[in-house]
């Protein structure tokens, strides 16, 4: 059995612009380009190695309601 660690596998997904391939093709409707882009950047800030960098859970709302992304760097970690 091999294993796959998904943190990696989903960084090498996006910095080799096959994003769309992480979607489970089972879901109706396909997410669009931009909401599935807007996802990944937030997903990806989530899981940066420095605990401190990492968005709150409130900031996490923000940024995917937000209609402007990323989120200015001074509203970050409010």
């Amino acid at each position: 059995m091999s294993w796959v660690n998904l943190v990696e596998w989903l960084k090498i997904m996006v910095g080799s612009k096959r994003s769309e391939e992480v979607v489970d093709p089972n879901v109706k409707p396909k997410p669009s380009t931009r909401a599935l882009k807007k996802a990944l950047l937030t997903v990806l800030r989530c899981l940066d190695s420095d605990a401190e960098k990492r968005p709150k859970m409130g900031q996490v709302v923000r940024m995917l309601e937000s209609e402007e992304y990323p989120i200015p760097r001074e509203d970050r970690r409010k």
